[in-house]
């Protein structure tokens, strides 16, 4: 069983909720403008040695809010040390500011291939489903040791459940 308590466990819960949500309007009122800016100048050569323009108001701008649970996330989890939480989040902030970069341009040269259409939207749709899916991720590497303590068996290594090895049924040899 866990051995950490239930109600930690709904504090941590109760304790990302109340930093998420004004968080989250902080990023949208003004932090996602800066950094959306600052990837548009981090893809310009991208772009420039592509051939390719910046389409505004696509379907990515609006997925860029995870990093704000990300972040959240970092600040929050117990049982990590400061150096970790450190290095896990900026670290953590490049790599899902590399992977936003990548899907700017991903999503940029389908349209100019195949056009603002739907078919062209179900092309990106699993590039953006990754996109939602990587801050959590990273925090699951960075946060494996929280995570070893909520569920022990992520702790253990194949073959050292304490479990006799598996034999083979009689006749199989």
């Amino acid at each position: 069983m866990s051995r950490v308590p239930v109600g930690r466990l709904l504090l941590l819960l109760l304790l990302f909720v109340a930093l998420t949500m004004p968080l989250a309007w902080l990023w949208l009122q003004w932090g996602e403008r800066i950094y959306v800016h600052l990837l548009w100048k981090l893809a310009d050569p991208i772009y420039d040695a592509l051939g390719l323009r910046h389409q505004r108001g696509g379907p990515v701008g609006p997925r860029l809010v995870s990093v704000v649970p990300f972040v959240v996330l970092m600040a929050i989890t117990p049982k990590m040390g400061w150096r970790r939480r450190v290095k896990g989040l900026l670290l953590g902030l490049f790599a899902i500011a590399c992977f936003h970069v990548v899907l700017f341009v991903l999503v940029d040269s389908t349209y100019a291939v195949l056009g603002r259409n739907r078919r062209a939207l179900s092309k990106i749709v699993p590039f953006l489903l990754i996109n939602d899916g990587i801050p959590f991720l990273i925090w699951l590497f960075v946060a494996r040791d929280f995570l070893r303590s909520l569920v022990p068996a992520f702790g253990r290594r194949v073959g050292s459940s304490g479990d006799p090895p598996a034999q083979d049924p009689p006749g199989r040899r």
